[in-house]
């Protein structure tokens, strides 16, 4: 998959964490793939602005921790 831009709006990206934050000593939190993640607003300032939440890992990550992919179309009924 080709690299895209950083995210800079809420929605669901293609995405691949190769630097991950906040992560304890002994796990690994880095992705093996590309996997759908979700950016939100998080109502903060330069990097505090944005989170982004994958599944199984609690803590939300900051924009750089990720290799960017393109956004998952809105789903609509």
């Amino acid at each position: 998959m080709a690299e895209h831009p950083t995210p800079n709006q809420e929605g669901h990206f293609w995405g691949k964490l190769v630097h991950p934050h906040n992560e304890p000593d002994g796990e690994d939190w880095a992705s093996p793939d590309w996997e759908v993640v979700q950016v939100a607003d998080n109502n903060g300032d330069g990097d505090d602005q944005w989170r982004v939440y994958v599944p199984g890992i609690a803590p939300g990550q900051l924009l750089d921790a990720f290799i960017w992919g393109p956004r998952v179309p809105d789903f609509t009924t």
